[in-house]
């Protein structure tokens, strides 16, 4: 027999999961399958394990120009330790990013191509709907790779300038 409080607790969660408001995918759901995607890529993600200094980061790729482009773009959640890897072909180069529609506060890692990162943007913030776009944060460093991770995540991982991290080819 439930007591009141455990049947109160599950009503609410139940009423929360019906209405919508909760910004988490659905149970056996991957995250990045959810990320709005143009209709001339798949509906799922392709993801990479990296390890990070303090553990491992679960990343969904962005390897053509679409993809870059649409980024995490209306993500409503990023779960934690998770996130995109951007992969730019032609090595190191100046990255530029232009945070619109980006709706949740990120960290972004700029990674060479030796695996050092160059710089880390921390709480980079999230872009309110219809925004001018004098308002949109931008955001860039020297890298081949950029990694967009949940606000705080970033440091959590232990991700620091100069760290190394171990990309393979891709």
């Amino acid at each position: 027999m439930q007591s009141p409080l455990t049947r109160s607790l599950a009503a609410a969660a139940a009423l929360v999961a019906l209405s919508g408001q909760s910004s988490a995918p659905p149970p056996g759901v991957t995250w990045c399958a959810t990320i709005p995607l143009p209709a001339t890529q798949p509906a799922r993600c392709r993801a990479l394990d990296i390890v990070a200094p303090h553990g491992t980061m679960r990343l969904a790729l962005a390897l053509t120009e679409s993809q870059r482009e649409r980024g995490l773009m209306h993500v409503t959640y990023i779960p934690p330790s998770q996130g995109m890897l951007f992969v730019f072909p032609g090595g190191d180069a100046d990255r530029n990013f232009w945070m619109k529609n980006t709706v949740v506060p990120l960290d972004m890692v700029f990674v060479r191509s030796d695996g050092s990162i160059s710089d880390v943007a921390a709480n980079v913030p999230a872009t309110p709907p219809r925004a001018p776009d004098k308002q949109i944060a931008t955001r860039n460093g020297l890298a081949q790779y950029v990694i967009e991770l949940g606000a705080g995540q970033a440091g959590a991982l232990g991700l620091l300038p100069g760290s190394r991290l171990a990309i393979p080819p891709i």
